[in-house]
């Protein structure tokens, strides 16, 4: 049966937290988790490319465009041209965008508590010590195959 895949499990629960956390913040910020994602990251690395946020955060292209227009029309961050690129966007976190990636963050933890809940500590730290494990061996089967295309 379909359910029975680990990937039906892994994005079921994943769909499952992210739509608890968006409908949490949103209530606070009118934001869902990928537009406090893309802040949170101009947050950590002012000058930071789209191109590098669309790496780091996971996010296709054109709907980074979107979410950084409404992160920029909300006056959450700027757009600038990149000092040492200047046919580069450096963006960068505006006091406003500031606060709210500091609260969000707040928020986020506490829900992080919330869903520990139904776990122990020691079941907590194996499912982050397994999603690491799985993570990384994918990653390194994906640069492997990445490299044998190259060659």
């Amino acid at each position: 049966m379909y359910s029975d895949f680990l990937t039906f499990r892994l994005d079921l629960t994943s769909a499952l937290l992210i739509n608890r956390a968006n409908r949490v913040y949103r209530e606070h910020w009118d934001l869902d988790v990928r537009a406090l994602r893309v802040l949170r990251l101009v947050c950590a690395e002012p000058d930071i490319t789209p191109k590098a946020v669309s790496q780091r955060a996971l996010i296709e292209k054109t709907l980074l465009s979107k979410v950084l227009a409404e992160l920029e029309t909300r006056g959450l961050i700027k757009r600038n041209m990149h000092a040492s690129d200047r046919r580069s966007i450096a963006l960068r976190a505006t006091a406003h965008g500031l606060e709210v990636a500091q609260a969000s963050e707040a928020v986020g933890t506490e829900l992080e508590v919330e869903l520990a809940k139904a776990l122990s500590r020691n079941e907590r730290k194996m499912l982050e010590r397994l999603l690491d494990k799985l993570s990384h061996s994918l990653l390194e089967s994906d640069c492997a195959s990445a490299r044998s295309a190259r060659s």
